[in-house]
């Protein structure tokens, strides 16, 4: 116990979400749970490209299962714009687009899995293994775990997530990577999650082995229709599971602004507020 521990710790780019966690750890599991929609892609490529340009972070993954590599790429791309380059009306030249790339793609700290084809489970478990020791990710994100039972034969979705979950736990043991891990949620009794519904490790798809076997589980709550623009592009970042610390609870607030497409750190939105001023 007197050993040093070979765990790496960064912060994580919202210091709420470091104050209640103690930041991202490698040897650990880490679940994003949130309905359609809520901005889960988002928050993973957000947590990508921030480790991207921390120094010490090593090299990344991105197996992201419903979307092509190169909307992927062109994703990471908008992150160094501050501009959603993939809508029709941002307009950027080439010269710039390619410095974009050389910030991001072209570091060759950035490695795609390109879904198109088998998503077996072996397959998949054999690629992060691959990316963890032969290319060497600190970092890897499986977005998300749940595109992978549509793939299986069994056709019994809580038999093959608690296989995926538990193979994927033992790779992170393995390999000593941090794995964050996207997985969607039952819909709850109440209201809706896109409705701003809570979310809970009683909701997480399957039986309870995605939350037992994460170290973390990171829910994702926004109220979607609300008619209130500051309170409909919030998000609430909730803590589940800690089992580094055992704080759990709300971490922090992101505000999704539609001008940069980036998710920015804000206060808790009151209906009826006015709209605060957000700047990286």
């Amino acid at each position: 116990v007197t050993e040093e521990s070979d765990r790496c710790f960064i912060a994580y780019p919202w210091e709420g979400m470091t104050e209640l966690t103690y930041g991202i750890r490698t040897h650990e599991l880490i679940t994003i749970a949130a309905g359609s929609g809520m901005g889960k892609s988002q928050f993973i490529r957000e947590l990508a490209y921030y480790l991207l340009n921390t120094e010490e972070s090593g090299n990344i993954g991105l197996l992201m299962m419903e979307e092509p590599i190169r909307k992927t790429g062109l994703n990471m791309m908008s992150l160094s714009a501050n501009r959603p380059l993939h809508l029709p009306n941002v307009y950027i030249d080439k010269e710039e687009l390619r410095e974009h790339f050389d910030a991001t793609l072209g570091t060759g700290k950035i490695f795609l899995y390109d879904s198109f084809g088998s998503n077996t489970i072996d397959n998949i478990i054999s690629r992060v293994r691959f990316m963890a020791k032969g290319l060497d990710c600190k970092y890897i994100f499986l977005d998300h775990i749940s595109i992978l039972v549509s793939d299986q034969q069994s056709g019994d979705e809580r038999k093959a997530l608690d296989e995926i979950a538990t193979k994927l736990r033992t790779l992170v043991q393995e390999t000593g990577i941090a794995f964050f891990m996207v997985s969607h949620l039952k819909r709850p009794g109440g209201t809706a999650h896109e409705e701003g519904g809570l979310t809970s490790l009683s909701q997480l798809r399957g039986s309870a082995g995605i939350g037992q076997l994460s170290d973390m589980v990171i829910g994702l709550e926004r109220d979607g229709q609300h008619d209130d623009p500051q309170i409909r592009n919030t998000t609430t970042i909730r803590v589940l599971k800690n089992r580094f610390s055992g704080l759990t609870g709300p971490a922090c607030y992101l505000f999704y602004d539609k001008d940069t497409g980036r998710m920015l750190e804000t206060t808790k939105p009151s209906e009826g507020g006015e709209d605060e001023e957000h700047e990286f």
